[in-house]
Parts: structure tokens; sequence; C-alpha cells
């Protein structure tokens, strides 16, 4: 694929600490997206609505006026989204519509979740309207692409929680991983996702009762202040290169082969709203994660970041003047 891919990720629209409410700053995002060049491919890459927090309509409504700028721009032809677990109803309601077309054909056999799904409409696409200058489609649960010859993997990263050691199982995967050590089978990213989908599914249906969703973060903060806490501090010695993100080295690794992808050049998440670069000392795979558009305390990481692939990776954060570049790796 030819041309430059831009990865954005985690924008949360629908909760309190999204940045992207505000229109000017969106504008100032488009005005330097519009002088990046001809970008082939925009990736949404997962957490662009909070369906957590707010229902899908109001949280569309938080965000067109952000989609409807992406899709005004000349220089971007084609905007993916890749779903999060914060916004993973929205892969659901288009595998859903799949299933329906599927019985109105006679054909009753469940489609498998994986390998990953594409579809070539987007509810994006119909936010941002009949002027929009950009196609869009969605994808789920990793984007494989070739960039010079080499490949590179999108996905939002909330599959690595599956094999995290730390404090991040209690929230989606304690149950899946009981049944496997039952079972004595290695699980599959099949057998993950289906571990995935009570558990987003069930938080997709709290913001229905506004008082489940005052009491879900304050569990959610809970287990944050935990994953702080018991956090080492030699991984705080770098802001950006692999300092933060080496936190999930072993967990990519394992994730990888999953993907059927075990060995890209390129392997690019989103997730921890911890932007950063590196590469995994094993297979010597470049890791890039994408950060966030939310408001943050945590002063080790930048928001308002993005990644950009144009033979090499380089990832860049939205400053009072433009873009800033802070790491660059050659791949």
């Amino acid at each position: 694929m030819a041309g430059k891919i831009v990865a954005i990720s985690d924008t949360h629209f629908g909760d309190k600490s999204m940045l992207l409410d505000d229109e000017r700053l969106v504008d100032r995002l488009a005005e330097t997206l519009a002088g990046r060049g001809e970008i082939s491919e925009l990736i949404l890459l997962g957490d662009i609505l909070d369906l957590w927090i707010m229902t899908q309509m109001p949280a569309l409504r938080e965000s067109r006026y952000f989609i409807k700028s992406l899709a005004g721009l000349d220089n971007i032809k084609r905007i993916v989204h890749v779903p999060g677990n914060h916004d993973h109803q929205m892969f659901m309601d288009a595998f859903r519509l799949e299933m329906v077309a599927l019985i109105k054909q006679g054909k009753l056999a469940t489609p498998r979740f994986m390998p990953s799904r594409t579809y070539g409409e987007s509810v994006f696409g119909w936010l941002a309207g009949p002027g929009a200058k950009a196609g869009f489609s969605m994808a789920y649960p990793f984007l494989a692409r070739t960039v010079g010859g080499r490949e590179v993997v999108f996905t939002h990263g909330h599959h690595l929680d599956f094999y995290s050691n730390s404090y991040g199982w209690v929230r989606n995967f304690w149950l899946v991983r009981h049944i496997m050590k039952k079972r004595r089978k290695k699980a599959t990213l099949h057998d993950i996702e289906m571990a995935n989908i009570p558990f987003c599914g069930a938080m997709s249906v709290v913001p229905w009762v506004p008082e489940l969703v005052n009491e879900a973060l304050r569990f959610y903060r809970i287990l944050n202040w935990f994953g702080r806490l018991f956090r080492s501090r030699g991984m705080q010695q770098s802001p950006l290169r692999d300092s933060l993100i080496k936190e999930n080295y072993d967990e990519i690794a394992l994730l990888l082969p999953q993907l059927e992808h075990p060995r890209p050049a390129l392997f690019v998440f989103g997730h921890t709203h911890l932007p950063g670069t590196g590469t995994l000392p094993q297979s010597g795979v470049a890791v890039a994660n994408t950060g966030s558009w939310t408001k943050t305390d945590k002063k080790e990481a930048p928001n308002r970041t993005w990644v950009e692939l144009d033979g090499d990776l380089k990832l860049f954060r939205l400053g009072r003047t433009g873009e800033e570049l802070l790491d660059q790796l050659e791949l």
C-alpha cells in the first residue's frame, strides 16, 4: 500500500476526560493533518466512543464535529475504524447485521469472529454524511497492512489484558483463564474474544442506568490505583522509548501468533493511553502505542498524540504551533 498511514486512538467521546469535544482543538488537529501530505489511510484505533459511559446516540453527537472534520479533508483517502473495548458495541452491531443477512439467505452457520472481520460501511461513515471525501470502513479485531514490503499489524490492544499478570486480568479475563485451565487447552483469539463479548456487552448497557456508571467508575478507579501502586519504578525512567511500553512486551509477544502475524515489522496499539515506541527483545518486532486524546494527570505520558507510518515510524504530539515529533524508529 502506497502512501502514509496515520493511527489515532482513545478519544473517548462520551467520557468527561475527552479533549476533542473542543472544536478549536479539532480544528487544530484537522489543520495539522491537512498539512501532512497524502494520507492513504487514517486508522481510528479503538475507543473512539466511550459506550461504557454514554449511550451511543449522545456519544455520536459528541463525536460528530470530529468525524465530519476528518472526513472533509482532501488528503485523506480512507478512514478505517478498528473498535476497542469501550466501543466494542459498534462491532457487535455490525456483526449482528451480518448474521441477519445470512439468515435471510438461509445460511444458519454462525460465522467465527476470527480471523479479522471487515465491513465496507461504518457508523462513522453515516455520521460523516454525503459530503465525506474519504471512504469509511470497519475491521475487527485487527488490521494488517503491507507498507514498503513490510508487514504492519494494528489493533486496539484490549486483548493484551488476557495475558497480563498484573491487576488488569481482574477486569476481563479471569473466567476464560479458569475455563481454559479446566479444558487443558491453549486459548485462541476466538476464545479470548468469547470472554470479551459478555464483559464489554455488560459494560455497554451500564450507561442506560446512570447510577451504575458511577459505581463502575468507582470500581475502575480502585483497580487503576492498585495498578499505579504496584507498577515497577524501573519502568518510569523514560517518558517514551521502551520504558512505559515495555510493560506490554510479554503480552504482545503472546498475542501476535494469535493474530496470524507472529513476526510483523511493526505492531501498533492503543488502549493503555501511554504513547511510546520500542522493540520486542526476542523477535525484534518494532512496537508503537498511539497514546490518547483524554485529560491525564500522568506527567510521564503526554496526550494529544498519534502515530504516523511512511517508511519510518514517527510518534507525534499536537503542540501549540502544530505537530511535535516525540520519537522516531527506523523500520
